[in-house]
């Protein structure tokens, strides 16, 4: 199979936000389905530079991403879509617009419930469409809309497009799918997109009336004069709230029994005027501008979840086994090939600390996480936090070899995936210390995933370390480093 081509991008490349590393990510992930790039540069890089297992895997991805272009598209895609946004709500204003044209009787006379309806049908099927899909998939997806239209023009626009346009594609609308996010993004271009269309609509109405005498009317073969004189009471009830001119009944039967060529006095139509841009106002532009900045609110505080690698995916599970290549030999061989009690902990001969001593030691905690965690047993020792690379590893080790408290506590993320590096600290710091537990740690106190502490325990089996005490609260923490001097 041919190798990918990598070029470096000349052009200006995306910021290095979660959205854009996650994405980033994605696509290198699809690219690499059909064979694996010449990532070894950039493995080393990541490696070097970053301190986690899932920050490296991130690192590589955009390292590789970045000599592929894929940033640079993002970029262009962010420049490229104002223009794409703009000529959209262009369309769909001159197109409500039109269709209200072609309810234009003779001269300059205006069906005005047929031009109602011209302006705000599209526009409210559209936004029931958006609304059943947003319930329905619970914002996985919204149905066809003008933001998922945007994306797709984004994309496929020849300007300065790269060849994975269309990869990029596909792994924004996976990432935003898995964390559902797709319907509020595509919900605030598509917002965004009818409220400037919209305003477009009005000034060329504002424009319109003012400058030109409309004659508005209504006409009809089989309905009454009662049904025109309803619909305008009840559609003209909230735009009269906000000081819109409403045509009373006796307005609406002179206009009906008038007909299309009679006089009617300019105050009538005035009234009408307003009446027909106070509908385009209260059903058409606050709705959609409520509803967009709903979906940026929603947005952006879905966004703060983006940018997190799963570290589960068997794609991800193969990059860290090879970051795991690199670091130095192992002091100790495999499980499977574990011989007698070579590889357990064993403890220096020299003679534990004080009686109650005791060391906390977190290991690869997310940065979000506050340090030391809330409702931690006080230890003698300063309390310390690595993120996992070899250096830090070696250091908290000789630490604990100079001390040799009596217990030591180590604290790790429930939700992570142990792997060798876990498994190799875990023993080197273990011999240090009289007796070790694990606290598994939870976000901000919540209730630990089951399936995450029998993933824990299962390991705690097959790597043999039968002695470490597993613990899974803050509280079981205290009770156990008080057990050392029952």
């Amino acid at each position: 199979m041919p190798p990918h081509r990598m070029t470096d991008a000349a052009a200006p490349t995306a910021d290095r936000t979660p959205l854009a590393t996650a994405v980033v990510l994605e696509a290198v992930q699809r690219i690499e389905a059909a064979g694996l790039l010449d990532d070894q540069a950039a493995l080393q890089q990541a490696f070097r530079t970053r301190p986690t297992r899932a920050a490296q895997v991130a690192e590589r991805g955009w390292l590789l991403g970045q000599r592929l272009g894929l940033p640079a598209e993002l970029a262009r895609w962010r420049h490229l879509g104002w223009w794409v946004v703009a000529a959209l709500a262009v369309a769909m204003a001159f197109t409500g617009l039109g269709t209200a044209r072609a309810v234009l009787g003779e001269g300059r006379s205006i069906n005005a419930v047929a031009a109602f309806v011209s302006l705000l049908g599209l526009h409210a099927v559209m936004l029931a469409v958006w609304l059943l899909g947003l319930l329905f998939t619970q914002g996985r997806w919204a149905g066809p809309s003008l933001g998922r239209l945007a994306l797709w023009l984004t994309a496929r626009l020849p300007l300065d497009r790269g060849p994975h346009a269309l990869t990029m594609l596909q792994a924004v609308t996976a990432v935003l799918q898995r964390q559902r996010l797709l319907a509020w993004l595509t919900g605030a271009l598509s917002h965004g997109i009818w409220t400037l269309a919209f305003l477009i609509m009005l000034a060329v109405l504002a424009f319109g009336f003012a400058f030109h005498a409309y004659t508005l009317t209504w006409e009809t073969t089989i309905l009454s004069a009662t049904f025109f004189q309803r619909f305008v009471h009840v559609t003209g009830a909230l735009p009269a709230l906000l000081g819109f001119p409403v045509p009373d009944a006796a307005a609406v039967q002179t206009v009906g029994n008038a007909g299309v060529r009679a006089w009617v006095d300019a105050t009538s139509q005035r009234e009408w005027a307003w009446w027909l841009m106070g509908c385009v106002v209260v059903y058409g532009l606050l709705p959609r501008l409520g509803l967009m900045v709903l979906s940026l609110l929603r947005w952006r505080a879905g966004a703060r979840r983006l940018g997190a690698v799963d570290m589960a995916d068997l794609y991800v599970r193969r990059i860290v086994a090879r970051l795991d290549a690199l670091e130095p030999p192992p002091q100790v061989i495999d499980p499977e090939h574990r011989a007698t009690d070579l590889d357990q902990p064993t403890p220096s001969s020299a003679p534990p600390g004080a009686p109650g001593s005791l060391a906390v030691v977190g290991f690869e905690l997310p940065p979000e996480m506050a340090w030391p965690i809330d409702g931690l047993p006080t230890g003698t020792l300063p309390p310390e936090r690595i993120a996992g690379s070899a250096r830090e590893r070696q250091a908290v080790t000789t630490r604990l070899a100079q001390a040799r408290p009596e217990s030591l506590l180590l604290v790790v993320h429930a939700t992570a995936s142990p792997d060798r590096g876990t498994a190799r600290f875990v023993r080197e710091a273990a011999a240090q210390a009289g007796r070790t537990a694990l606290l598994l740690a939870g976000e901000g106190g919540a209730a630990l995933p089951e399936a995450a502490v029998q993933r824990w325990r299962a390991w705690l089996d097959a790597e043999g370390f039968e002695a470490l005490a597993p613990v899974e609260s803050a509280q079981a923490a205290m009770d156990w480093a008080a057990s050392s001097h029952d």
